[in-house]
């Protein structure tokens, strides 16, 4: 028998308490203009630990019809990662797609391999936190100044601005787990809230949050 408040459900009950204690803790941040105690360690060891699941599960799933060759080019670019001169378009849209998933840990040796269940559960969770950003309920809304809203925050419309905005996730949460100053008009640290907030509600135990 489960516990209660559990949803029988492991790995949704831990994305469920990744998302809960880290809008908890941005909460303070906005608050009190810092971090509580042990919250650094919250964000390094486990938000931004789920955020590179949803990195490498973006990139393990990327497929050919998801992109242009000129945009799976910049994504790979972005990853650092070099790239053979192929011979023909058809080489180069492989070239690039196996860069992507050798990047994320399903190329080479493994390619044939499923992606595993825990990143493929983190990016669909993300996509989908993403997309319903923009029609969010201000009833629901609970960034902690200006509008309640997230209307205007466009969910990604290609495969490199869903990179873009898991980047910026990361990226904005490695600043704040080093103590970095935060602009609370920041149009980026609000969309990094909306995650939270959104997602949270996305989870057995968000959907009793009403």
């Amino acid at each position: 028998m489960t516990e209660l408040g559990s949803s029988g459900f492991a790995d949704l009950d831990r994305v469920g308490d990744v998302f809960r204690r880290t809008r908890a803790l941005l909460d303070a941040l906005f608050a009190m203009g810092g971090l509580p105690d042990g919250a650094s360690d919250v964000l390094a060891n486990e938000t931004l630990p789920h955020i590179e699941d949803v990195e490498r599960g973006f990139r393990a799933n990327l497929r050919t019809a998801e992109s242009d060759l000129g945009e799976l080019r910049a994504l790979v670019l972005l990853g650092g990662l070099g790239l053979p001169e192929p011979r023909n378009e058809p080489e180069a849209r492989a070239a690039l797609i196996e860069a992507m998933q050798a990047r994320a840990g399903a190329g080479g040796e493994r390619r044939i391999s499923a992606v595993p269940a825990q990143l493929s559960a983190a990016v669909e969770h993300a996509r989908l936190v993403f997309a319903l950003m923009p029609t969010t309920p201000s009833e629901a809304v609970r960034f902690p100044q200006g509008r309640r809203t997230y209307a205007d925050i466009s969910a990604p419309r290609s495969a490199a601005e869903l990179a873009g905005r898991i980047e910026e996730l990361e990226r904005k949460l490695w600043r704040v787990a080093t103590g970095g100053a935060v602009d609370r008009g920041d149009a980026g640290y609000r969309r990094v809230y909306g995650f939270f907030d959104v997602g949270e509600r996305l989870t057995p135990r968000g959907f009793r949050l009403d």
